[in-house]
């Protein structure tokens, strides 16, 4: 809750895809239904939310296809379900925003990093590496 990621899963997706884009909007789609949960589970604690949910999304091509709604060649084997991605943006249910690989911080769980990006994104998660209960300035790897 407020600057920290609040729910996180990893789960297979249940269909085949044919491309690198289609994967990425496909796991935006999935992202934005837990977008869309977590404001009715804060209503209900009688929390109330001021703001769209931030989505950050590290594919340019991923990006533009939930913000355009003509539909392309590369995109027409996409099932429309996944396309509701569009009305959320439209609704201003969600923001998705661009950022760049090296600045998702997500991507430390699924994919391996030179030791200092590896260490930047590791300090981004507030996670340190404390030895005798002094931190070091410096990232081990351990």
């Amino acid at each position: 809750m407020g600057s920290s990621a609040f729910t996180r899963t990893s789960k297979d997706q249940p269909i085949v895809i044919l491309s690198t884009c289609e994967g990425e909007y496909i796991a935006v789609m999935f992202c934005v239904c837990q977008a869309i949960w977590l404001p009715n589970l804060l209503r209900n604690l009688n929390l109330q939310q001021e703001k769209s949910m931030e989505i950050y999304i590290d594919n340019k091509y991923a990006l533009a296809l939930a913000k355009n709604s003509v539909f392309h060649d590369r995109s027409k084997h996409i099932d429309m379900r996944y396309h509701f991605i569009r009305e959320s943006i439209a609704k201003k249910e969600v923001v998705l925003i661009f950022v760049r690989t090296q600045d998702q911080i997500a991507d430390i769980f699924t994919k391996p990093f030179k030791v200092e990006l590896f260490c930047k994104l590791r300090s981004s998660l507030g996670v340190t590496s404390l030895r005798g209960g002094v931190e070091k300035s410096t990232c081990p790897i351990i």
